[in-house]
């Protein structure tokens, strides 16, 4: 068996392991949620005369 001080270093480092993931996924979740907010027009419309240009009025009647 394993002396007692590795056994607890061992269980210490999971946690921190599973601490940073979690740390790290919630970085990367508000990451993208801010890149959406950025890059996404305010007004739809703005998006509208893209498509009319490419495709017919009928097409893009969902802006």
């Amino acid at each position: 068996m394993l002396p007692e001080s590795r056994v607890s270093r061992g269980n210490g480092s999971r946690t921190s392991g599973a601490a940073v993931v979690h740390t790290g996924s919630l970085l990367l979740a508000a990451a993208l949620i801010t890149g959406a907010f950025l890059l996404a027009p305010e007004r739809p419309e703005q998006s509208a005369s893209i498509c009319q240009r490419y495709h017919s009025v009928e097409a893009c009647r969902v802006w």
